[in-house]
């Protein structure tokens, strides 16, 4: 194999895709990543089993093949090239040589062996098309309420739900939980439902971008997202997800309008205090008109804030953990947050005041004596 390429262009091929190789690998050939020549192309492939990643880019291409090459050593090698173009040949027993000016180095690879290969998507997959930046809004609306530990496996994905003309994508970790959905063009009659894992969702964003379409593609088994760039496919996570919508209240005793960065602001400022505590807590106060705010550290003091709220319903008094409050302000867009409380033991919500807004958070607030 024989090509040459741009140093730009290589250097975020390899970036991109060598994201998905596992830390540790008891095959060692899944700690390569494996480069493809052919009509003018180059194609970057690396896989853990679970998922695999292909990238693509023009190049000149003189002799056509294939290379498996360890991944962390070529991808900083590239990136750390000083010349806008390099040479990269590769002989049949996998030695890989990278010119660039009047160097080169000189790289071992793993022969003519090939990286294991991944099963394809039937024809029969659900295929919906989404526009650009669907992926990157739904990372940063899901994925932070995603499970983090590895004693619940199907918490650590997102819930998917095809049907009746849009795609429903929900997370939780048993204590906060994320829902947003998208109208697509199909009307199935029939429910199709998937469990997509969290690192496919953070690598399938960081492909797509936030301008060109996607291709999203559906199967019992695989997930799949296609570009003009590239690709990536993920093994889906097998289970029943948890029937979270049983514990969402249907009616809200308190709701108000807050000015998101206000609130945002004034949380942060009341977890300087909270957070000195190992048991982080808020406590949030509704009266008309205000929500009061505050947090006590033995050690540290006592902060005190409230922020205007433009509300009805009754007094409450509610205890919240601060990060959970934070990372669900963090994940809106518009400038107002509506607030919604059902009971100082009951979940809360809060959702974009937006009427063209699919998405809301709920979480659960901290026990307390009552």
């Amino acid at each position: 194999m024989r090509f040459f390429a741009t140093q730009e262009q290589f250097s975020r091929a390899l970036a991109m895709t060598t994201r998905v190789i596992a830390p540790q690998n008891n095959m060692p050939i899944l700690s390569g990543v494996q480069i493809e020549a052919d009509l003018n192309q180059v194609r970057v492939t690396a896989t853990d089993l679970f998922t695999v990643m292909t990238t693509a880019f023009p190049a000149q291409v003189e002799r056509p093949g294939h290379v498996v090459l360890t991944a962390n050593l070529i991808t900083d090698l590239v990136h750390r090239l000083p010349t806008a173009t390099l040479e990269v040949d590769s002989a049949s027993d996998g030695k890989t040589t990278i010119r660039y000016g009047k160097n080169r180095a000189i790289l071992n690879g793993f022969g003519q062996e090939r990286l294991p290969e991944f099963p394809s998507l039937e024809s029969a997959a659900h295929e919906v098309i989404l526009p650009g930046g669907s992926l990157p809004t739904f990372s940063r609306q899901l994925l932070f309420a995603c499970a983090k530990d590895e004693t619940r496996p199907l918490l650590r994905g997102v819930y998917g739900r095809l049907g009746s003309g849009r795609l429903l994508l929900a997370s939780t970790d048993g204590s906060r939980l994320s829902q947003t959905w998208v109208p697509v063009p199909q009307n199935r009659e029939s429910v199709f439902e998937v469990i997509i894992p969290a690192k496919f969702m953070v690598e399938a964003a960081r492909l797509a971008g936030s301008i060109q379409p996607i291709t999203f593609r559906l199967t019992d088994t695989l997930v799949k997202v296609s570009t003009e760039d590239g690709d990536i496919t993920s093994r889906l996570l097998d289970g029943q997800y948890p029937d979270y919508q049983r514990v969402i209240p249907q009616e809200y005793s308190v709701s108000g309008r807050v000015a998101t960065a206000e609130l945002r602001g004034a949380l942060e400022r009341v977890n300087l205090i909270a957070s000195r505590e190992r048991a982080a807590a808020i406590r949030v106060v509704h009266r008309a008109g205000s929500l009061d705010l505050s947090a006590t550290s033995a050690e540290v003091g006592q902060s005190y804030e409230s922020v205007d709220c433009d509300s009805h319903g009754p007094d409450m008094e509610l205890l919240f953990n601060p990060n959970y409050l934070l990372d669900g302000l963090r994940a809106l867009e518009g400038e107002d947050v509506l607030l919604e409380f059902s009971g100082i033991q009951s979940p809360a919500r809060f959702r974009e005041t937006s009427g063209s807004s699919n998405y809301w958070h709920v979480v659960l607030p901290l026990r307390q004596l009552v």
